[in-house]
């Protein structure tokens, strides 16, 4: 592989974590506008979108490097589903992670501290986990539909058919 082939392919990631990173952005950045317009009258800050673009970055890195480590392999002859409910109860369990691990840098950043900000992720409340979990779950599961049905019908064809 020459060093033509290796900044095609750097050009082809670099396209693919900033599809990923918008598609992301505009999910956290809505669910931080949409905590904002309900925590709003009970005196919290507005959450900042910076914490969704880092979180949207991280996402979309992880989604990459979990494609490299765990490609989705599918044919026409086996079904869609196993492939990617498998993968988006994983993809959302890192989500979640992130999204406690952002909970717990806030809480530092605004003097709470670290850990007890990370144990109070979700309110401490399953029933918010939960919540997240499936909001998140709904995000990931149409990247992963197209990112498999991508797979079993060519990039070209799924230009053609999104694109004209």
């Amino acid at each position: 592989m020459g060093p033509h082939m290796n900044i095609k392919h750097l050009g082809e990631e670099i396209q693919r974590l900033s599809v990923l990173f918008v598609y992301f952005s505009i999910w956290f950045c809505a669910l931080a506008f949409l905590s904002y317009s309900v925590l709003r009258y009970e005196g919290i800050p507005y959450a900042h979108i910076g914490f969704a673009l880092v979180k949207a970055f991280l996402c979309a890195k992880f989604m990459l490097m979990g494609q490299v480590l765990y490609p989705i392999q599918s044919n026409r002859d086996k079904p869609l589903i196993g492939h990617i409910l498998l993968r988006s109860i994983v993809y959302v369990g890192v989500v979640i992670l992130l999204s406690a691990i952002e909970s717990g840098l806030e809480g530092w950043i605004h003097h709470r501290g670290f850990i007890s900000s990370l144990a109070n992720f979700g309110n401490g409340d399953p029933i918010h986990i939960l919540a997240l979990s499936l909001i998140y779950w709904l995000i990931v599961l149409p990247y992963l539909t197209f990112m498999c049905l991508q797979s079993i019908i060519g990039s070209p064809e799924m230009k053609k058919i999104f694109w004209g």
